[in-house]
């Protein structure tokens, strides 16, 4: 996993010079258990993956506390096959333990998360469901903000959580403003653990977690064009600024030209207005010959079909559709709607993962993770 520069508040505890960080509370679990269960010079100790388990952490978490003790020649480790311990005085051993540190891995850690999302659709939900259940998996409860998408009120809402010492790190699904604002920058320079969901900022890099967008829609303009599609239409609310969008329009685009196929200037529209009905049947209306479109999101895509249907236009024998993201919106129109699907599941657990990585380390360089889409083909597309 990738780290973002965390920024916690470490307290010195009495025993040596050990910060009361979380893979440091994992690292004093393993000395316990090391003298607890007696073990001699050469002896296996637990996986990282069983470490982390009965800790309630990350297995990147237990693997730092591990290499800690590593490097202190209390264990050593050897590729695929695991640790053991060294030639160690228990006693020593027993003097290392911090007697004040939280005792008991199921305990290691209850503190709090911030998540932050611009609203609470069907979309959103199922990925705040996620979080919640993979945060308590780690003994981490979640706070949720909800800022409307307004950049004015996100930005407040990151400047309140930095004041609030027992959150331990963000999850940000940032608004259609796809600037880095001041205070971003501010956890960016103090190294505040915050870790980027669905979004990609350009100008700063941040931890993110987001769906492959433009392996997305570069799918869908070629499964439209496998069913005999050529003149394929674009729409989606104004790209700006929004790399989602961008990503979608990009590889709309890039699927196009790679298939060879003609892109009218009239097909490809781009701006706010492309959620009303009136503004999408003047589209539809000046794109006669358009046999299919590809909407950036689900919420246009059941505008458009409304639009059509205005028009007597039959879905999809007149015209084809497909659209983004698989929202519950799509189960109140009376066709089933073709659409790629962004998994929220590996989308919330990744988030949860490197942020409590974060948490724990926080000098490793950031990274953007993109996760895969999948064409769900359902009723709204057919071929010519």
């Amino acid at each position: 996993m990738e780290k973002i520069s965390g920024h916690t508040e470490e307290k010195k505890v009495n025993k040596g010079n050990v910060s009361d960080t979380l893979y440091n509370r994992v690292r004093n679990e393993i000395l316990k258990m090391i003298v607890e269960r007696q073990l001699s010079t050469n002896e296996l100790l637990p996986s990282e993956g069983e470490i982390a388990k009965k800790c309630g952490v990350s297995k990147m978490t237990s693997k730092l506390a591990l290499n800690s003790l590593a490097e202190e020649h209390i264990i050593y480790r050897i590729p695929r096959k695991g640790s053991f311990l060294a030639a160690a005085d228990l006693n020593k051993i027993r003097s290392m333990i911090d007697v004040n540190s939280v005792s008991g891995c199921s305990a290691v850690n209850s503190d709090y998360l911030a998540l932050i999302i611009p609203k609470l659709d069907s979309y959103c939900g199922n990925i705040v469901k996620v979080i919640l259940k993979a945060a308590a998996n780690y003994n981490y409860h979640v706070i949720i903000k909800y800022s409307d998408g307004i950049s004015e009120k996100e930005e407040q809402i990151l400047s309140e959580i930095t004041k609030v010492s027992e959150i331990k790190g963000v999850i940000l699904f940032p608004g259609d403003n796809n600037t880095c604002g001041i205070e971003l920058l501010n956890y960016k320079v103090r190294n505040y653990p915050i870790v980027i969901i669905d979004r990609v900022y350009k100008e700063i890099e941040f931890d993110s977690i987001c769906h492959d967008n433009y392996q997305g829609a570069k799918a869908a303009v070629s499964h439209l064009i496998q069913k005999g599609h050529s003149k394929i239409g674009f729409i989606s609310k104004s790209i700006s600024n929004v790399t989602s969008r961008e990503e979608r329009y990009q590889g709309y685009m890039t699927g196009m030209m790679e298939a060879n196929m003609h892109i009218r200037k009239e097909s490809v529209r781009t701006n706010d207005n492309m959620v009303f009905i009136d503004a999408l049947k003047d589209y539809l209306v000046n794109n006669e010959g358009l046999t299919a479109v590809f909407c950036a999101d689900d919420y246009i895509a059941v505008y458009i079909y409304y639009a059509a249907t205005e028009l007597g236009k039959k879905i999809p024998e007149d015209l084809s559709i497909i659209g983004f993201t698989d929202n519950e919106i799509l189960n109140y129109i009376p066709l089933k709607m073709t659409t790629v699907r962004q998994p929220v599941e590996e989308l919330g657990n990744l988030a949860v993962e490197v942020l409590l990585d974060k948490i724990a380390d926080s000098n490793t360089p950031p990274r953007t993770i993109r996760i895969k889409t999948e064409i769900v083909e359902r009723d709204s597309v057919t071929e010519v």
